[in-house]
């Protein structure tokens, strides 16, 4: 379709390519002609994979065509606004099919690397977390992929439309607050649990709701250590099987093995002043913290909410962090149960995580809520069952590689898993406590007596030597810099 001519000294950017508006390309040292004529003086170049760049998500905004390699996407006119991008196969990609493109967050094919077969990748920061912009792109032959790790699987859950393990399908391997949203009936007649590759020492208990969003009758199925499957032929023979009727299902029990051993930050909000790096967002005026009290209180008035629909006006405390960690927070809870809020991870507006104690007058009850915020959707991730009305409340939540995990406890000791999703988020993210009042629910008071950043003691002793030697590094380079001085 393109056919190129020899331009001496000069890399074009620019290709017509059958519309009005210039895309820039990139393709070796040849020029596309502005007609697309062939100048007769080389042959068609056969490119194994080509590629088109957008500046936003979701292949929205300007956008760029290349075929080969770019040392820097500035002269595209794409510099640190590459989003998202798809990735076709070329003519020639038969002749190489381990070949990708690879990204780097730095010019000259330095820095983060992504590499990326075909496909379509309508928000880069979905596949890996730590990357967040595209400086320069080769293509080459890499057997490597990125991708975003799942986490830990504790069991495998098969549910069959039918009895004796017959007719439609699904596996589950993460608590589901909706089967019909998995493409299934929520008519189930048989069910096979398996041990998973992450099951708990101590075992764990699946649970079926005949409600959405872990509501309703409940069906639980204890899985022992030493059980290795447990199968249930024909519901219909249970005593309560509920008419078969199961609408989400709920992993109990289980909870990550933390190697988050080392505290790295801690407020306890009962000093002076409130630990250096917090950033107040209070757009309505709701946060109350007074010198020495000794607690943290965030108060929402009705319709102060935290969502992708318009409203962040829900008073948050939140400070910068990176790399993989664990928070923490107590929270007090009253008699009344007012107190709705809870851990927030934040990115920007449009993705961020909640994990929460709702009230009393929400639809939950006063359980506790993990909630996914991405692309302008929120999604329900778990549900933390007969946490209503403890004295007090522990909420944990974990970032390990894609893979964020939460989990709640009424003693800090004995956690339970509330849920488990994935979603990339390039560093730094915001962390910290918010408090809310959604909807038509009465004015909230929300609590904390503290808030903890726990890290790996192997990541904190690796950055530690690493800015030790970046320390002496500059170090010898200033004083060979004052010795040259001195010999001029």
């Amino acid at each position: 379709p393109f056919s190129f001519r020899k331009k001496v000294g000069m890399r074009a950017r620019v290709c017509t390519d059958g519309v009005d508006t210039p895309v820039p390309c990139a393709y070796n040292d040849f020029r596309c002609d502005a007609n697309h004529e062939s100048s007769g003086t080389m042959p068609i170049v056969q490119p194994r994979l080509i590629v088109e760049l957008y500046e936003g998500w979701g292949f929205s905004g300007k956008r760029a065509v290349i075929v080969d390699s770019v040392p820097d996407v500035t002269p595209l006119g794409m510099y640190d606004r590459v989003f998202s991008l798809r990735v076709f196969k070329g003519p020639a990609y038969r002749a190489s099919p381990d070949h990708k493109v690879v990204l780097y967050d730095q010019v000259g094919y330095k820095g983060n690397r992504l590499p990326l077969a075909p496909g379509f990748y309508p928000n880069i920061q979905d596949v890996v977390r730590r990357f967040e912009t595209v400086r320069s792109i080769k293509f080459e032959s890499v057997l490597d992929t990125s991708g975003p790790e799942w986490g830990g699987i504790p069991v495998v859950i098969e549910l069959f439309s039918r009895p004796s393990f017959d007719g439609r399908k699904t596996t589950v391997i993460r608590d589901v607050p909706s089967i019909t949203a998995l493409g299934q009936e929520n008519v189930i007649s048989s069910i096979r649990i398996s041990k998973g590759p992450n099951f708990p020492r101590k075992g764990c208990r699946v649970v079926f709701y005949s409600q959405e969003d872990f509501d309703g009758l409940s069906l639980p199925v204890i899985m022992h250590p030493a059980d290795l499957t447990k199968s249930f032929e024909d519901l219909r023979l249970l005593p309560s099987s509920f008419n078969n009727l199961i609408s989400s299902v709920k992993i109990e029990g289980w909870s990550s093995s933390t190697d988050f051993d080392t505290v790295v930050f801690q407020d306890e909000f009962s000093r002076e002043s409130l630990e250096p790096g917090w950033r107040w967002v209070d757009p309505g005026g709701g946060g109350d913290w007074r010198a020495r009290q000794g607690y943290l209180q965030l108060n929402a008035q009705p319709g102060q909410d935290l969502w992708h629909g318009g409203n962040f006006d829900a008073p948050r405390l939140i400070r910068d962090v990176s790399g993989d960690f664990a928070i923490e927070a107590r929270l007090r809870i009253g008699a009344d149960l007012k107190e709705h809020g809870g851990l927030l991870l934040w990115k920007n507006e449009q993705r961020f995580l909640r994990l929460e104690k709702t009230s009393g007058a929400h639809a939950f009850r006063g359980d506790v809520r993990f909630e996914r915020h991405q692309w302008q959707f929120s999604t329900l991730i778990g549900r933390g069952i007969d946490l209503t009305r403890p004295k007090t409340l522990h909420l944990r939540m974990e970032r390990n590689g894609d893979a964020i995990s939460g989990h709640a406890s009424e003693d800090g000791i004995t956690w339970q898993h509330v849920g488990a999703t994935v979603m990339g988020m390039a560093d730094p993210v915001s962390v910290g406590v918010h408090g809310l009042a959604p909807g038509a629910i009465p004015a909230t008071t929300t609590v904390f007596d503290y808030f903890r950043i726990s890290r790996r003691k192997r990541d904190v002793d690796r950055e530690m030597r690493d800015r030790t030697m970046d320390g002496r590094a500059r170090e010898a380079l200033a004083i060979r810099r004052s010795i040259s001085q001195l010999q001029r």
